[in-house]
């Protein structure tokens, strides 16, 4: 645990701010060299990525505050202190995927290809996101015995480190998702592959950590929102699919 990365005088680096900031960077040079791939001025999607980092820490914030209103209900001022880490990441995803939304609809880009462009940059940068949770102390395993346990000052035991564990799959999800992308699959195929393989892969991880509370049938609220994502995604999905052979049966001579 090393949640001040640098300190100068009064002035605290945060380790959480730095790995996210080198995570959108990161997502943001992968971003510009995605774009060539489907024909749409990199500057334009640089702007397109602003809007998603802002509106989608918004999102995380937003729903780690009324996940914990009792302690902001008490000390409002530390609504601000984001720097010091509390997002919740699903959150992320419902606020930077509105914003995703509004910019396409009024910039008129192709919605689900340059969505595709998107994920393999978003499963990067929480990678690294990932990272900044293992230095704050955040985001914390169960309690285990097992060779690569890690111990943080507040707990005592030693548990798993879940947010390696989620790192490791955020960035191998990232190599997949380009491929992928590089492949180039019809439209969408990419979304509903990262929409599918994430929150399977967070239903998992979630029965290691030991920060979330259990709410229903032995799962916890993560658990339970990963399943909506993947329902949601593979209903949208086989729709999309089928209405597409459907149009090119109606189009076939006879």
């Amino acid at each position: 645990m090393h949640p001040i990365l640098v300190s100068l005088g009064p002035v605290h680096l945060y380790s959480f701010g730095i790995l996210v900031a080198v995570g959108v960077l990161c997502a943001v040079m992968l971003l510009r060299a995605n774009a060539k791939q489907i024909s749409i001025n990199p500057d334009l999607i640089v702007d397109l990525a602003i809007v998603v980092v802002l509106s989608g820490f918004t999102g995380a914030r937003i729903f780690y505050i009324i996940q914990f209103w009792d302690y902001f209900r008490s000390s409002p001022l530390d609504v601000f202190k984001i720097w010091e880490g509390g997002i919740v990441l699903y959150g992320g995803l419902v606020g930077g995927l509105t914003g995703f939304i509004i910019f396409t609809k009024v910039k008129q880009l192709p919605f689900l290809s340059v969505l595709d462009s998107f994920v393999p940059a978003l499963a990067l940068a929480q990678g690294f996101g990932r990272i900044g949770c293992f230095l704050n102390g955040c985001c914390y395993g169960k309690e285990t015995h097992w060779p690569w346990a890690v111990s943080f000052p507040f707990l005592k035991y030693p548990v798993h480190p879940t947010q390696i564990y989620e790192s490791v799959f955020n960035f191998s999800l990232a190599a997949f998702l380009l491929f992928l992308f590089y492949r180039r699959y019809k439209s969408g195929t990419v979304v509903a592959a990262y929409f599918i393989l994430y929150p399977a892969g967070r239903f998992i991880f979630e029965f290691f950590r030991g920060d979330n509370l259990v709410v229903f049938l032995n799962l916890t609220l993560y658990q339970w929102i990963s399943l909506a994502f993947i329902g949601i995604t593979l209903v949208l999905f086989l729709r999309g699919r089928s209405s597409h052979h459907g149009n090119k049966a109606a189009h076939r001579p006879t």
